[in-house]
């Protein structure tokens, strides 16, 4: 007996430590929402970004935020209440600068050259945009103005591991956000937990099939947001842009069917000539399954446009391309998710 108590007690000891309370884990932040995220990315093209927040979002609290570097900008906003984060990327600057011919130029339009992307898990020959490539770079050039850190190392070093981060953007603030969402989840350290979402409203295709397959596999529960009459979703694709161009009234504008064109029958119309740019392009190889681009039909969550245009009503050019920035700007994508415009 003498024996057996010293060991009884010695077990009972190593039992009851074993059943103590231990240290509880933080619960992970719920992502926000696409109604949230729409609002931040109505804000980031406000001129003073931090002053957009307090009078708009006051919620809200930008924690990074940088200079534009070539025309993209993007910053880091936390819910002041929960560990909620999301990284914004900004859009097209409409204005005739050195911004503007930045994103028009060198990226929205600099789809004929591609990039081999490297930053993939299983996925072999992933190719993104030449204009996307020079974007990403630019994004990760981005230093936070007051800890002088980058992107990733801000979320390396500043945000918790049980936080959640929307990357996202619009136009081409949501064509840049797929690579640098591709790129943050494949750098960040696994063992750093935090959960990452993608959101993007009206963004133009980014890469090819491979990539958008990588991205899926990444980002399975991502959300890509269009309207039904927003053609900058489409693009470059020539036979969904060509079903768009009519929708909104382009044939009223350029008259295509009037044109004598030898070889070429009555009636063309911008969907035709869009087929046949498509067509021609396939067949000399200008478009391949390696550098085609496409967009996910997993992620598509397609907003309908209750605003009719109809194609045999006589526009302007300055009305056509006003109805297509209205179907495409981000106050839009706000009404259509239940928000609302800004001043």
């Amino acid at each position: 007996m003498k024996i057996i108590k010293p060991v009884f007690f010695f077990f009972s000891i190593v039992y009851l430590a074993g059943c103590q309370p231990g240290k509880t884990k933080q619960a992970d932040a719920p992502f926000l929402e696409a109604k949230e995220v729409v609002r931040l990315n109505q804000l980031i093209y406000k001129d003073s970004t931090a002053v957009a927040f307090e009078k708009y979002a006051p919620l809200y609290e930008v924690v990074f935020l940088p200079q534009a570097v070539n025309g993209n900008y993007a910053i880091i906003v936390k819910n002041k209440t929960t560990e909620q984060y999301a990284l914004v990327i900004r859009g097209s600057v409409l204005e005739f600068s050195n911004e503007g011919f930045q994103n028009f130029i060198l990226q929205d339009l600099n789809i004929f050259r591609i990039k081999s992307w490297n930053y993939t898990d299983t996925v072999k020959e992933a190719y993104i945009s030449n204009g996307a490539w020079v974007g990403f770079q630019n994004l990760l050039l981005l230093r936070d103005k007051k800890s002088g850190l980058t992107i990733k190392e801000y979320i390396e070093q500043k945000i918790p591991a049980y936080a959640s981060i929307v990357i996202t953007g619009h136009s081409l603030g949501g064509n840049l956000a797929y690579p640098m969402a591709g790129f943050l989840k494949n750098e960040l350290p696994p063992d750093r937990g935090i959960n990452f979402q993608l959101i993007t409203f009206g963004a133009p295709a980014a890469g090819n099939a491979a990539f958008v397959q990588d991205i899926e596999e990444k980002f399975p529960a991502g959300e890509r947001y269009t309207t039904s009459k927003d053609i900058a979703p489409v693009f470059p694709d020539t036979e969904r842009m060509g079903e768009l161009a009519k929708i909104i009234g382009l044939d009223s504008v350029l008259q295509l069917g009037k044109l004598n064109l030898s070889g070429i029958a009555d009636g063309l119309s911008s969907e035709n000539l869009l087929n046949i740019a498509g067509e021609i392009l396939e067949k000399t190889n200008v478009i391949n399954k390696t550098n085609k681009y496409t967009q996910s039909q997993k992620h598509l969550r397609l907003l309908t446009n209750k605003d009719e245009v109809s194609s045999n009503t006589a526009l302007s050019v300055e009305a056509i391309f006003d109805k297509a920035y209205q179907f495409h700007k981000i106050d839009m994508y706000a009404e259509l998710l239940g928000g609302t415009k800004l001043e």
